[in-house]
């Protein structure tokens, strides 16, 4: 499946939204999109293809390349489903870093 095919189905599956709907929540033109969609356009900047992302409320990285999940994480223990279980340690040493000192610690 490519990025065109994921973008239709994440419409197809969602009553509410349609081309033109997805196409102002990303701040561009219906033609723009429609263009991309039928193949007369080849390529899509990653600036637009995360504002598309936001405007479908899927996670950007399954978008445009296909990986991982679709759903946006809406929580922390989302996220860190997510995340590689080798990796998991690390990501919570950091989450405790920020709790205890904060971003700028």
């Amino acid at each position: 499946m490519d990025m065109r095919e994921r973008i239709l189905a994440v419409i197809a599956e969602k009553p509410e939204m349609t081309v033109r709907s997805v196409s102002l929540g990303a701040g561009m033109s219906d033609s723009m999109l429609n263009k991309f969609l039928k193949g007369h356009t080849e390529s899509m900047t990653i600036k637009n293809a995360e504002k598309l992302a936001a405007a479908l409320m899927v996670d950007p990285q399954w978008l445009i390349f296909g990986e991982g999940e679709p759903d946006l994480a809406g929580d922390i223990d989302g996220l860190f489903a997510r995340i590689p279980p080798d990796q998991r340690e690390q990501a919570r040493r950091v989450l405790e870093t920020f709790a205890r000192t904060g971003t700028d610690g």
